[in-house]
C-alpha cells in the first residue's frame, strides 16, 4: 500500500487492493513517510474502510480527534455492533467518535450535564440505554477517567441515530427543528454549512432537537451549570446571545423552554462552529 496523504504523524490515508481509499492508523505510522512512500505495515493498528458520505466525514473527523481516541472509540463500536440486535449504520463511526472525543474534553473542563436531559432515554429506548450503560463503563475501564452514569443516554441515542431503522417521520421532524437553529446561525454568524464542523454541530443539536419534537421536558428547572454559563456569557457575548435567540424562536414556535444546561451545550458546539 502507498501513502495518499498524511493527515497527521499516527494517520494517513492510503487505497486496498480494490482501489477503495482506506484510513489507516497507528503510533507513528507517518513518521519519516511522505506522500508516495510505503506503508510500514507494522506500523498499522486499525483500518477503516467507510464509503461515500460517512467515509469522506470520518477522513475529516480524525485530523482533529487524538488517534488513541480513534482506537477506543473503534473498539466500542465494534462492541456496539456485536451487541445490538438491530443492524448498525457505519455514521456512528463518526458520530459516536466526535461524541467521545468531546466528552473526554468535557469532562476535563469539570463540565457534567444534568442526566435529567435525556430523562426519557432509559425508558423509551430500553435495549439502547442498557447498551450505553455497558459502553460507558468500558470507557472508563479504557480511558481511565471518571464518566458519570449519565453518558449513556447521550451514547444510547447515538446508537439510535445509527440504527438502520429508525422512525423517518420523527427524523423529519427534528430535521425541522434542526434547520430553524441554523437559520438563527446563518443570521448571525458567516459558517460553511459544507464542512465538517457544520456536521458535527448539528449532530450535536439533534440531541436537543429531538427532546423538542418529543415534548421531553425537564423534570426540574435545571440551573446546574448555571455559573460556567455566566462566564461564556462574557467571553462570548456573540454566541451568548445566538443561543438567546435560539431558545427564543424554540419556545415561541414549539413552546418548548430552554434550560441553562441545553444553552450551554449547544454553545459549547456553536463556539467550535465559530471559532
Amino acid at each position: 500500500m502507498i501513502i495518499k496523504q498524511i493527515y497527521n504523524n499516527n494517520v494517513i490515508l492510503s487505497e486496498n487492493e480494490a482501489g477503495d481509499e482506506i484510513i489507516l492508523v497507528g503510533r507513528g505510522i507517518a513518521f519519516g513517510m511522505t506522500r508516495g512512500s510505503k506503508v510500514v505495515e507494522g506500523r498499522i493498528e486499525k483500518k477503516f474502510e467507510l464509503q461515500d458520505d460517512v467515509g469522506q466525514k470520518f477522513k475529516t473527523l480524525v485530523q482533529d480527534v487524538p488517534y488513541k481516541t480513534i482506537l477506543v472509540s473503534e473498539e466500542i463500536i465494534d462492541y456496539i455492533k456485536t451487541q445490538s440486535t438491530k443492524r448498525i449504520n457505519d455514521s456512528i463511526y463518526v458520530t459516536l467518535t466526535d461524541h467521545i472525543a468531546n466528552m473526554i474534553e468535557r469532562i476535563k473542563m469539570g463540565i457534567v450535564f444534568d442526566p435529567t436531559l435525556l430523562l426519557n432515554v432509559k425508558s423509551l429506548y430500553k435495549e439502547e440505554y442498557r447498551l450505553g450503560l455497558k459502553v460507558t463503563e468500558l470507557l472508563r475501564q479504557k480511558l481511565k477517567i471518571d464518566i458519570d452514569d449519565g453518558e449513556a443516554s447521550f451514547i444510547a441515542l447515538h446508537i439510535i441515530n445509527a440504527e438502520l431503522d429508525s422512525n423517518m417521520q420523527q427524523m423529519y421532524e427534528i430535521t425541522a427543528v434542526i434547520e430553524e437553529i441554523l437559520n438563527i446561525v446563518r443570521e448571525d454568524f458567516q459558517i460553511d454549512t459544507e464542512n465538517g464542523q457544520c456536521d458535527r454541530f448539528i449532530t450535536h443539536c439533534r440531541f436537543f432537537a429531538q427532546r423538542v419534537v418529543n415534548n421531553e421536558y425537564l423534570s426540574t428547572k435545571s440551573d446546574y451549570n448555571l455559573s460556567t454559563y455566566r462566564v461564556f456569557e462574557q467571553t462570548h457575548p456573540r454566541e451568548t446571545a445566538c443561543i438567546e435567540r435560539i431558545a427564543q424562536r424554540i419556545k415561541d414556535r414549539y413552546g418548548y423552554t430552554v434550560s441553562t444546561d441545553e444553552k450551554l451545550y449547544i454553545m459549547i458546539h456553536l463556539i467550535r462552529l465559530t471559532e
